[in-house]
């Protein structure tokens, strides 16, 4: 636990001096003075000057901040290197270069995941479903196109194309056909019911299933495929299954009793029950072009993610309580260390673009509200007044205490439950 804790704090540590270290790089380019650069909360540990600025590690090491001259209502005389001093644009710049920073970075640590270790695809070349009239039926196994073999299911959606001529089995017997092109965007892979990946973490593992076990019947029920498995698992939180299972040329019995899990279904959380295992997947390589356009998609569809779940938490469908403070995150970082270092990096190349998004929302004292502030006052050309700043100000520190107090709350609500 110790070990997770140290990792939470440095790959925090590094999410907010990348965030601060754009805040302050862009005020500096646009002449406006930072007092003080500070990793950290709370009582100073350790600092250093320099030209000006006072760069700080503080005791409290969840969080940090760059103090820009006359953000502080008080502080404003209307000098040159004020924050409010500078025009809108300037302004914006500065404030949005820190949330950029995180999407860039989480950008950049999925590039270098997915051009290092390439992506993870279907290990299958099974037709799951297809809409009538393609030619493709579901168990058609795709042996050949054009020619070349088929491995997975990568290679089906990157050479068929119109005029295919496609190799597969069907009910026992090699048959050639020239699909539908029109219903190609239909097709969906059919996984065998094989344990890709089973996470030491789970109850899978702790019951005796390891990587490629072929599950044969849940419940006394025979197991067709990968659907069937989570047609029973699912529904089944603290139930006990009874599961027969082979590993390599033995069969094994054994129950397992899925633990409870939260996943995003349409507009909504919904509860369903897990065992820590995966579906068949095949790591393969990919050129550094298509590494980018991956990375992209990730970074979009993180971001999209966590928008959606903030406006169910707005919009009062999942509940707050759900949220994670320090000790939250510290649980989180065990878990994706427990996956490798492959997994820890995604945890926290999505931890990077989750304080961007967060930082956006327009309520103080976020980015998102000193944007908008300074976006505002460019199109009527009006600066803020002090006295408004000080409102502003005050709302934001009730906001903030509130929120902390919340996640403190939730944390030890999961202490409690044995989270830890």
């Amino acid at each position: 636990m110790i070990i997770s804790i140290l990792v939470a704090i440095l790959g925090l540590s590094i999410l907010i001096f990348v965030h601060e270290l754009s805040h302050f790089l862009i005020a500096k380019a646009s002449s406006i003075d930072a007092p003080v650069f500070s990793i950290g909360f709370g009582p100073k540990l350790f600092s250093f000057k320099w030209k000006g600025t006072d760069f700080r590690i503080s005791a409290i090491p969840f969080g940090g901040y760059v103090q820009l001259k006359g953000m502080d209502p008080d502080e404003i005389k209307g000098e040159e290197g004020e924050f409010y001093s500078k025009n809108a644009l300037l302004r914006i710049a500065t404030i949005f270069g820190g949330p950029f920073a995180n999407i860039l970075l989480g950008f950049l640590v999925y590039l270098g995941i997915l051009a290092i270790s390439g992506i993870e695809v279907p290990d299958t070349t099974i037709i799951g479903h297809s809409v009538q009239g393609s030619y493709l039926y579901t168990g058609d196994r795709i042996l050949e196109i054009d020619g070349k073999k088929i491995s997975h299911w990568m290679d089906i959606t990157d050479n068929l194309k119109e005029g295919s001529e496609v190799l597969l089995l069907r009910d026992g017997e090699e048959k050639v056909i020239i699909p539908d092109m029109v219903s190609l965007d239909s097709l969906v892979p059919q996984y065998l019911p094989v344990a890709g990946r089973v996470y030491k973490e789970g109850v899978a593992y702790s019951a005796g299933l390891r990587e490629g076990a072929y599950i044969l019947k849940i419940a006394g029920k025979e197991i067709a495929d990968w659907e069937d498995i989570m047609g029973y698992i699912y529904p089944a939180i603290g139930e006990t299954l009874d599961i027969l299972y082979s590993q390599g040329s033995d069969t094994f019995r054994t129950t397992i009793v899925p633990e409870e899990a939260a996943m995003l279904s349409g507009d909504s959380i919904v509860k369903i029950g897990m065992i820590g295992i995966a579906s068949p997947t095949k790591g393969i390589k990919i050129p550094f072009t298509e590494a980018i356009s991956f990375a992209s998609q990730q970074t979009l569809g993180t971001a999209t993610l966590i928008f959606r779940s903030i406006s169910l938490i707005i919009h009062r469908k999942v509940s707050a309580r759900d949220l994670a403070g320090p000790v939250g995150i510290v649980m989180m970082t065990k878990k994706s260390m427990v996956g490798g270092i492959i997994n820890l990096l995604a945890f926290f190349a999505l931890l990077s673009i989750n304080l961007a998004v967060v930082n956006l929302i327009p309520i103080p004292p976020l980015d998102g509200f000193h944007i908008l502030v300074s976006a505002v006052g460019g199109i009527f050309r009006k600066k803020p007044t002090g006295k408004m700043l000080k409102i502003i100000e005050m709302v934001g520190f009730i906001l903030i205490v509130s929120l902390m107090i919340m996640l403190l709350s939730n944390d030890i609500l999961r202490i409690f439950r044995g989270g830890m």
